[in-house]
């Protein structure tokens, strides 16, 4: 892999890295090395997690020899262990000058995403590099729980605290293996996601739950998703210590959100109504144990009372609204006031959480129950008391009517006792406005440093204000495509000089439903394949469909491409999903139209690469709802901050407005260009991106390419000219097989871990914003009509000599300085050749016609399958991976273990003697190792130089034996005869069988029949002169199957291979056994005169030829 060092410091990477990435990873080190924050934007497609994981990985490496440097120059009293290397070198460019003193000091890496399917891409991004660090993956117990009877309980909640009594009573066996299982070597140096850890964990009969929080102890990089580092109760729940740690939180464009989420919560009546009954519930059951004298109560009554909660709900009902029903506002610290009205104050919330905790226990495994709110109600009284003065600052309480009372009240299956039953009741919010308060604390947890990265971060200078801390790196990287892929252009007016302006006041009104109808409608006949459109929100979408519908727009529409609508309910999107890209796929199709939401689903998750959307539309400006409450507080919470002393640290709320429209924008039209070959067109039909101000927002690699067109036609004859050269000039996109389930993945689903992996990991690359595959620029493109063959065999040629991967760390080198001591000490009597690969025979030649063979043996599927594994293998070098997929093709049919073997020429020196015991375990045949194949190319030359030179010094020929060994008969031209008798045979052994498999295609079963016993006598009697009219008479029977007869050579013996020559020469013009004519032969006896005629004349020469 190449090596390339940025800020001192050497990072490995999978291949040539483009300019843009260099950028990105040194301001990677550059936050890591200063140990301050940094905000990086990264346009999707650009490798942003290959980028992440190398550079700081390699970061981290340098750390650990700065720790290692130290420690062998205090043993060694000054003394180098390396002429041209001082110690002092190694691993200085890691630090910032405080040298650590253990090893213990290295920081770990906490690698957050928004999902595990996200994380789960991050992992096999990981195994695509030579860095081997010990990981750890954080889930839930919904996710890892292998245990039966917790798993069947119907919600996450009944799980927890079924798994939280096995676990204290010591009756869960999963869970009792774990503290053995995870000291094991296999299960702690893996390289582990969700399923691999779920699979392991079965495998040993350990809870993979417990599991994973065990090997995070000891894990060098620990992967999770946001909501278990931003939450302060996940955090303690799973005991995440920050302190020290290097935290990436990567497509960090929902972190604002998710800050003030995770502080943030609403009480409803329902609520307490319901925390209330259950209540009453326990303690009427309490009660008929007490009286029936049968065993104790398993709790103290006294401590539990629905008393504190009824005493809460009437000090939130007491609150006094305003006439206008908008609620009312208080500071943060109003919360304790209002919890002291219910006695829930510092001195009592421990025996009430106590007491709520006794109840869930209780209640844990009936079904009956709803556990969730009980549950819930005790995270909002842990997270309300214990509430900072900081957080007071970011939080605000809103007391409103619950709007959603009537529709919960019909949900319920038990009695509503309480008075919220017989009025509207009311809703305690208690909201944060500041993202900062969250990011404050992790930083007050001692974190070293903050990374947060996304493809749309734009623009940066708010999103920063929004976080609250500061972030001295900033990068807007530009993207790896060029201007011949992108065309941006405003379009102020539809077709009829009609304004699109989606604002409150015009986006229902006939005139903009109409020209913006009227614009998709030309827009869809000049983009190909897949087209996007984003509306503003659900409900102008909605309005927009309905008014098309009722005036042939959606019509005109659909007679170009049919209409794919993004439904609110996310259990039904799949299939839409499905059906849209089935249309893309469709070759008869003209492509789809897929309407969505910015923000929705499509928007935010999913990948809509090559034709699956080569153009996006944007509607309109998509501003949060002006109303919501929760919207207009914020903005007057930024604007009060703003006028305060504080002020020129926020934004004020006309600008963070403005912002979010902005970046639901910019996080839809990232859905058009997806990675390196992609090319597509943005259109912002709205009159507002004419503006400066909107404008500037957009996107850094957007910029450059907008254009504004007044006059739609010129729109349009624009477009369809860069459609037209982009189809010229771009290469075809590689057809893919993608559902819409596959692409669509819930956080529960993860990567299974078998041979298909590429397979799946293709379908599970649409969920992430990165497609690093495809930047690799010695890319191995099979062609359409052809076997690909060459062109795999030369690529992987040029890494099979590439020179000994240099040491990656001071420890390797110093491993290797070790190893090379000790082989110099060893005997080197080598011979220097390989029972498997002669040096007289061309390695090319040789590889080709093994992947030909195998591509002849092997369905096109798997073929494929074959030939990106060697791929993958050549660039990665991981031999576990390229073991299990090899294995799965090969080992199945014993007449393919000799291809499983045959591999061997394709396995690195360092792999092949691993491979070998593999082959013998597998096949019952090894390959052929010697020790000396472990050495690389040069050094075995130099090796088989130096014992021919020996060679020749001891033996003298005579001129006889000289003579004997004729180098063009028994050396075969440097054929395979002499080189790799077990190679040849075993390659033969598998053109034999498909021969045998074609000649039963061709024949009719009794003449097949008369074939196999002919071929059989002739191996028992070696009688030539019975077997060859039998085989001659079969194969000549039709003009097609003439090549049957000529490929009948593998089976000739030597001493009758002239006779047969001859006589292929005879009946089909061409010597038995030149393969190289033998298809053009094939092709040209199809074409050629009359079949009539054509039998006529072989008939007649076979019967003058035998008879």
């Amino acid at each position: 892999m190449p090596r390339i060092t940025l800020r001192g410091v050497t990072v490995d990477f999978p291949f040539q890295p483009y300019e843009c990435q260099e950028i990105y990873m040194a301001k990677v080190l550059e936050c890591l090395q200063t140990k301050v924050n940094g905000i990086l934007e990264s346009p999707t497609g650009t490798g942003k997690t290959l980028c992440l994981l190398c550079s700081t990985l390699a970061w981290r490496e340098h750390f650990k020899d700065t720790i290692s440097a130290r420690k062998i120059a205090q043993r060694m009293n000054g003394v180098e262990l390396f002429p041209d290397r001082p110690m002092s070198s190694w691993g200085n460019a890691a630090t910032d000058g405080d040298i650590p003193t253990y090893y213990t000091d290295i920081p770990k890496i906490i690698y957050a995403s928004r999902t595990h399917s996200q994380l789960t891409q991050v992992i096999n991004e990981l195994k695509n590099t030579v860095y081997r660090p010990k990981i750890s993956v954080l889930g839930s117990r919904e996710q890892l729980c292998i245990n039966p009877e917790v798993k069947r309980q119907e919600s996450n909640h009944m799980q927890i605290y079924m798994c939280r009594k096995k676990v204290m009573a010591r009756a869960c066996h999963f869970y009792n293996n774990v503290e053995e299982k995870s000291t094991e070597k296999g299960l702690m140096d893996s390289i582990m996601d969700i399923e691999d850890l779920v699979k392991n964990g079965s495998k040993h009969r350990a809870c993979p739950y417990y599991l994973s929080r065990s090997l995070k102890q000891q894990a060098d990089i620990i992967f999770m998703p946001y909501n278990y580092l931003l939450d302060a109760k996940s955090r303690r729940a799973h005991n995440i210590d920050l302190k020290g740690t290097v935290i990436i939180l990567d497509e960090a464009h929902n972190v604002e959100r998710l800050c003030e989420e995770s502080s943030s919560f609403d009480l409803t009546a329902y609520d307490l109504a319901s925390a209330i009954d259950v209540i009453n519930l326990v303690l009427e059951e309490q009660a008929k144990v007490v009286q029936q004298n049968e065993v104790n109560a398993e709790f103290n009554m006294e401590s539990i009372s629905s008393e504190i909660l009824l005493q809460l709900e009437s000090a939130i009902d007491a609150v006094e609204l305003p006439p206008n029903d908008s609620g009312v506002t208080k500071d943060g610290s109003y919360i304790f006031e209002l919890f002291a009205k219910a006695q829930i104050t510092f001195q009592t919330k421990t025996s009430l959480l106590e007491s709520l905790e006794q109840i869930l226990q209780f209640l844990s495994g009936r079904k009956s129950v709803n556990l969730s709110l009980l549950v819930g109600m005790k995270c909002k009284f842990i997270y309300a008391t214990v509430s900072g003065s900081l957080a007071l600052i970011f939080l605000q309480v809103h007391i409103h009517l619950d709007n959603s009372n009537q529709k919960k009240k019909k949900e319920r299956t038990d009695l509503w006792d309480s008075s919220a039953a017989k009025k509207q009741g009311k809703t305690l919010s208690y909201w944060c406005f500041s993202p900062g308060y969250s990011m404050h604390e992790l930083v007050r947890q001692g974190v070293r440093t903050i990374i947060l990265t996304s493809g749309t971060l734009s623009p940066l200078s708010s999103f920063t204000m929004e976080m609250q801390i500061p972030f001295p790196v900033l990068l807007e990287n530009p993207h790896v495509i060029d201007k011949r892929q992108l065309w941006v252009g405003i379009i102020p007016k539809g077709p009829d000089g009609a304004v699109l302006n989606s604002t409150y006041e015009r986006r229902f009104s006939e005139d903009y439903l109409s020209s913006l109808g009227k614009t998709i409608g030309n827009l869809v006949r000049v983009v190909p394949h897949g087209l996007l459109v984003f509306f503003p929100s659900y409900p102008v979408m909605d309005k927009s469909l309905e008014y098309w519908r009722e005036h042939d727009f959606a019509k005109r529409i659909e007679e170009v491409k049919p209409m794919f609508v993004e439904p609110r309910n996310k259990g039904s999107f799949s299939e839409v999903i499905d059906a849209y890209y089935g249309k893309i796929a469709c070759p008869k199709s003209n492509g789809a139209t897929f309407l969505a939401v910015c923000r929705g689903k499509a928007s935010e998750g999913l990948d809509f690469a090559d034709m699956n959307g080569r153009g996006v539309i944007i509607t309109g400006l998509p501003f949060p709802p002006r109303w919501d409450p929760r919207v207009v507080l914020k903005m007057q919470f930024l604007n009060e901050m703003k006028k305060s002393s504080m002020g020129a640290q926020y934004l004020s709320g006309h600008q963070w407005y403005n912002q979010q429209a902005s970046r639901a924008v910019n996080q839809a039209i990232g859905r058009v260009i997806r990675h390196r070959q992609d090319y597509g067109a943005i259109f912002l039909c709205d009159d507002r991106f004419t503006t400066d101000n909107v404008r500037s927002k957009l996107p850094s690699w957007v910029r450059p390419y907008v254009n504004v067109y007044d006059n739609f036609g010129h729109a349009v004859r624009s477009v369809s000219v860069f459609f037209r050269v982009a189809q010229e000039i771009m290469p075809p996109p590689v057809a893919q097989c993608i559902s819409g389930s596959a692409v669509t993945l819930s956080e529960n689903d993860v990567k299974p871990s078998t041979s298909s992996e590429q397979i799946l990991s293709l379908q599970k690359a649409k969920i992430l914003d990165d497609h690093v595959p495809s930047l690799k620029r010695k890319r191995i493109v099979m062609p359409v009509n052809g076997d690909g063959a060459s062109s795999l065999c030369t690529e992987y040629e040029q890494e099979m000599i590439s020179p000994r991967r240099r040491c990656s760390g001071l420890l390797d080198a110093l491993e290797r300085n070790e190893k090379n001591s000790k082989e110099a000490e060893e005997d080197d009597d080598l011979s220097g050749e390989e029972k498997i690969a002669d040096p007289t025979e061309p390695k090319k030649a040789r590889a080709t016609l093994y992947i030909a063979t195998v591509k002849k043996t092997l369905s096109q599927q798997n073929y494929n399958l074959f030939s990106e594994a060697l791929q993958r293998y050549r660039t990665t070098a991981d031999f576990n991976t390229m073991l299990s997929q090899m294995s799965s093709l090969f080992t199945e049919d014993e007449t393919k273990h000799i291809l499983l073997r045959e591999f061997y020429q394709f396995v690195r020196p360092h792999h092949k003697k691993e491979f070998d015991e593999a082959c013998c375990n597998l096949t019952g045949v090894g390959c052929g190792y010697k020790p000396e194949h472990s050495l690389l190319l040069d050094e075995r030359e130099g090796l088989a130089k130096k014992a021919a030179k020996e060679s020749q010094q001891k033996t003298t020929f005579s001129e006889h034996s000289r003579v004997q060994l004729n180098p063009g008969l028994h050396l075969n031209q440097g054929g395979f005869h002499l080189t790799a008798r077990q190679t040849r045979a075993g390659t033969l052994c598998v053109l034999r069988t498909t021969y045998l498999k074609d000649v039963k295609k061709a024949l009719k079963e009794s003449a097949y029949s008369r074939f196999h016993e002919a071929l059989l006598a002739y191996k028992r009697t070696d009688d030539y002169d019975a077997m060859i009219p039998v085989i001659a008479a079969l194969t000549t029977e039709r003009p097609e199957d003439f090549h049957l007869l000529q490929r009948f050579n593998m089976f000739v013996r030597p001493h009758h291979k002239e006779q047969f020559r001859q006589l292929c020469k005879d009946l089909t013009g061409t010597v038995g056994g030149d393969e190289q004519k033998q298809q053009q032969v094939q092709n040209e006896n199809s074409t050629k005169c009359p079949e009539c005629c054509c039998d006529v004349k072989k008939k007649r020469l076979v019967r003058a030829y035998f008879w």
